[in-house]
């Protein structure tokens, strides 16, 4: 028969009890006393403690205590209830009632409602009904609170006033249940009618005596029992009190599970199996007890504070002597029938393997203090039990020891066929069964553990990992693989051949043909990534860290994890080793065994996430209440929330993220969260919260503004924008307005200037002319033809008026330009003694004096005709014609001439030069440029020599072509 052991650390001699674990909270946690007297939850979710220096409401991580100061009649709170629209009812120990709802405490002095009722003793029981009227009740006298605000207060029931009241309760098809002088009454609308009688023989039914809820009546029927009345059902039960004469207080938890409160602990019943009976807090005098929401059942104390039944089906075994700092179980191994338990203490004990109860059989023990560390099953059916200073053989019924091997430091053993591994504080030795001798020494440095695989070693050091293969050096795994160079905790294969190897700080890996296949942290589901032990079955590896103990699926992708800790039920979170056989768990730690069937602590969990008050501006608010738009110069909020999820034990991270800041998600443990200078904008902050199972809460939204400042408003930003653009317009007309005037002022500058230059050049008439014309004169006068000087001198006269006065005009109309060159050619003409006729030749239709042009343009073609077309002819025959036409939106003036042409013109000019030279010609053409660069309408102009088919000169031809105005 092949044994297997469990490895228990206790001293000889001491009794053993087994116990259930609780997660406790005092005044150390933030409860606000010690002696609780009765517990609700609200619709939220938060549990509320009633005790004597005030109430506490808690939401598995803190606690919030509240007082007079709060708005309390009294600290001494000694009945609550939650009713259905969130408000938890409160009566203290001063004649009166209050509640809380919304952040406040709302009491007689500040709630009308609350003023209309008038207490004359304690309220002891509070009820709702479906309708939402809220019950109270006094000894002797009932109140109803109707959803309108109107309080009825009942003192008969119709005929007679009302006995003693001992519970009341929720009816399920409307109003009340009422239990008074030992009948039950059904209390509507204001009405009484009785529904049955109970028995009750025992003297007096105090109203703590009886509890009402879910159509089920548990009282204590007499001084050794206790009756349940299922009024669904119409039938009764009797369970046999045993604490008779300490009887504190009743609960019902729901149709089939109540509780009888004493000075000695609780006792849960299963209200239609009287078999099943618990009792917990053994010594303790527990006030009240609930089941919360999350099937948790919670114990209130008188002195000792709240307790939370971990799990109800998980047992612990504990030593009795309370002297004892600590008591380690390092190891588990089980028989076919049973469980053995060894001591560093020197005791090996027999435990059950049905149900981990401790089996009254004999136990092997040591004369001495010396600890026991490790023990394993031998081929012969002995067992090998190993300690700080001797490895020791004890036969089969752990009666005797048969061989000892001393001055040996045992850490850990393990079989090798024929042959023992021993792993000691300095090496690895084997050791023949038979001859319980040492044989071999398989290692030289210190092991910090050892697995063997077939003919495999693996050994786990401080420095790595290491194998061992038959004949062969040994193998460094750590060499090129990071994760196996630290402390090796332990080493498991499963199924499908992987080395699983768990370190003392860096997590679980899998190493499988040479390379990493797997690896497990903190940070993708391991409680801890300090492991401690291993242990595999069915495909599942169980790893006990510092932080409880987690089961690893392997064989699944991903690699699920379940998790346990003290909050399920673990005498402690440090777990030294483990032990799985069909489902049953048996797990040892620094505070005894533990065990318990996996598949009957299945987890009940739930997460509920919850705004627990919003600070706006130093200011805060109930979440309902918060503003939704938020001034600029308030810019500064916070969240304060909290994840419900009692049995996680306050192990929840948060995931959020602020909607208009940040689209990504971030993750958190704390309970608020601060953002102290938003910018300007619509925000939307997404909160889930996911507890210790993995189980996530519903996500909780919380909208608002931030609002804008003054220059980031629309119609402030719009009224910038118009009078940016008002201004720059502004700006802009007037660069521009005084661009224009420049331009203008600069333009009338050129202006004038042209026309002055216009004016000199129209002035500089040629002066050998005007010395012709006085030599003319004077010749007239020598020759005393005065008619003829007179004549001359008129003439010329006029001609010079006719200079002076265009030439300060502009323009001139068609008719005046021609009179002007009709007078200058007559005069030439005279000059000359009549060498040259001329003739002005004007098109039909054509009304000279409505067309205008430039004054004397045409003046410097026709004297240029004259002086040297004309002069060098050796007749008079010369000829000057001038004619004018209209052509589309021209007017078109061509000066033509006989005379000798404009090259011969130029050898005669050679050959006798002047000392003055015109410059008539040039100035003319100065003249149209510069007109041509003002307008847009253009003068042209174009020279001809006019020649016969043998080229001989036959004049000039000028064309002046002027766009009609």
């Amino acid at each position: 028969m092949k044994w297997r052991y469990l490895l228990l650390l206790f001293f000889p001699l001491f009794s053993f009890c087994q116990d259930f674990s609780y997660s406790h909270y005092d005044s150390r946690d933030g409860l606000a006393s010690t002696t609780v007297y009765c517990m609700t939850q609200d619709k939220d979710g938060f549990l509320w403690f009633g005790t004597e220096t005030g109430v506490s409401r808690f939401d598995g991580t803190h606690f919030r205590n509240f007082t007079k100061e709060d708005g309390l009649p009294d600290n001494d709170v000694t009945q609550l209830y939650a009713d259905s629209k969130g408000r938890v009812w409160m009566a203290p120990f001063k004649k009166s009632v209050c509640y809380y709802y919304r952040g406040t405490i709302h009491n007689s002095d500040n709630d009308p409602v609350l003023k209309k009722l008038h207490i004359n003793d304690n309220v002891v029981h509070f009820a709702e009904d479906n309708a939402g009227n809220i019950l109270f009740q006094e000894t002797t006298v009932l109140h109803v609170l109707k959803t309108n605000g109107e309080v009825v207060t009942l003192v008969t029931d119709g005929t007679r006033p009302l006995g003693y009241i001992t519970t009341i309760g929720t009816r399920k098809e409307g109003g009340f249940w009422v239990m008074q002088n030992g009948n039950v009454y059904i209390l509507h609308n204001d009405r009484f009618l009785l529904w049955t009688k109970v028995t009750h023989p025992y003297d007096h039914l105090h109203f703590n005596y009886a509890a009402l809820k879910y159509e089920t009546l548990l009282w204590r029927k007499s001084i050794y029992d206790i009756g349940v009345r299922s009024f669904e059902h119409n039938r009764t039960y009797e369970y046999f009190l045993s604490q008779y004469g300490e009887y504190v207080n009743s609960a019902i938890f729901d149709q089939h599970s109540g509780a009888i409160c004493t000075i000695n602990g609780a006792y849960v019943y299963d209200l239609h199996d009287s078999g099943k009976l618990q009792h917990h807090l053994k010594g303790i005098t527990v006030s009240n007890s609930f089941r919360d929401s999350e099937g948790n059942l919670w114990f209130t104390t008188m002195g000792k504070g709240a307790y939370r039944l971990n799990s109800s089906k998980v047992l612990t075994v504990e030593i009795e002597e309370k002297k004892l700092d600590a008591y380690w179980v390092n190891a588990i191994k089980t028989s076919k029938e049973r469980m053995m338990a060894a001591s560093v203490y020197n005791v090996i004990r027999n435990y059950s393997k049905e149900n981990g109860k401790w089996e009254q059989q004999h136990d092997f023990a040591w004369h001495s203090q010396i600890p026991f560390y490790s023990m394993i099953s031998l081929p012969d059916g002995h067992v090998a039990v190993g300690s700080k200073f001797f490895l020791e053989k004890v036969n089969p019924d752990l009666v005797h020891r048969t061989d000892c091997i001393t001055s040996i430091s045992v850490k850990f053993l393990c079989t090798d066929g024929n042959n023992i591994l021993v792993s000691t504080d300095k090496d690895v030795i084997r050791i023949d069964v038979g001859s319980f001798k040492v044989t071999d020494t398989v290692w030289h440095e210190r092991p910090t553990c050892i697995f063997l695989n077939n003919d495999t070693i693996y050994i786990g050091t401080l420095t790595g990992l290491y194998r061992l293969l038959p004949g062969n050096k040994p193998q460094y795994l750590g060499e090129n693989i990071k994760p196996l160079q630290g402390r090796i905790a332990a080493v498991r294969e499963d199924a499908n051949h992987v080395i699983w190897v768990a370190t003392a700080g860096d997590g679980l890996f899998g190493w499988r043909n040479g390379e990493l296949v797997a690896s497990i942290s903190r940070h993708n589901g391991l409680l801890s990534n300090i492991c401690r032990t291993l242990f595999y079955e069915n495909g599942h590896l169980w790893v006990g860290t510092d932080k409880g103990l987690c089961k690893v699926n392997v064989l699944q992708p991903g690699y699920p994890i379940d998790k346990y800790t003290t909050s399920d039920g673990l005498s402690s979170d440090i777990i030294n080793t483990v032990y799985v056989n069909n489902n049953k768990v048996f797990v040892g730690t620094s505070e005894g065994i533990t065990f318990f069937e996996e598949d009957k602590i299945a987890s009940q969990s739930q997460c509920v996430l919850r705004f627990v008050d919003i600070s706006v501006g130093g200011t805060t608010w109930y979440p309902a209440d918060a503003p939704l738009s938020i001034p600029h110069n308030k810019n500064s909020i916070q969240f304060n929330y909290v994840g419900i999820s009692f049995k996680s034990g306050g192990d929840i991270r948060y995931r959020y993220r602020l909607l208009g800041l940040d689209s990504s998600w971030k993750e958190t443990r704390e309970t608020f969260l601060s953002y102290p200078t938003l910018p300007s904008g619509d925000y939307q902050l997404q909160l889930q919260a996911i507890n210790k199972f993995d189980v996530s809460s519903q996500l909780l939204t919380a909208s608002f503004t931030i609002e804008k400042l003054l220059y980031e408003r629309t119609w402030f930003r719009v009224l910038i924008g118009l009078l940016f653009l008002a201004v720059t317009g502004l700006v802009v007309w007037l660069i521009i307005r005084r661009v224009r005037k420049r331009e203008q002022e600069k333009t009338a500058i050129s202006k004038r200037i042209s026309e002055l230059e216009q004016l000199s050049r129209k002035a500089q008439m040629n002066p050998h002319f005007i010395f012709n014309s006085l030599n003319s004169i004077q010749q007239y006068v020598m020759d005393s033809d005065v008619t003829g000087a007179n004549k001359f001198i008129s003439g010329f006269s006029r001609l010079i008026r006719q200079t002076l006065d265009f030439s300060s005009k502009p323009e001139i109309s068609l008719e005046e330009e021609l009179d002007y060159l009709s007078n200058y050619l007559e005069l030439e003409k005279t000059r000359l003694e009549n060498a040259f006729s001329w003739s002005v030749t004007v098109e039909p239709g054509l009304d000279k004096a409505e067309y205008y042009i430039p004054p004397m343009i045409l003046q410097p073609f026709v004297e240029n005709s004259v002086r040297h077309g004309l002069r060098f002819r050796r007749d008079k025959n010369g000829l000057v014609t001038i004619t004018v036409k209209r052509e589309t939106n021209h007017l078109v003036c061509i000066v033509e001439d006989n005379g000798v042409g404009r090259k011969a013109a130029m050898q005669y000019k050679s050959m006798s030069p002047i000392s003055y030279q015109s410059k008539g010609l040039s100035l003319t053409a100065d003249r149209i440029t510069m007109f041509n660069k003002e307008h847009e309408q253009k003068i042209t102009m174009q020279i001809d020599d006019l020649e016969d088919d043998e080229q001989v000169p036959l004049g000039t031809r000028v064309t002046i072509s002027f766009p009609v105005l």
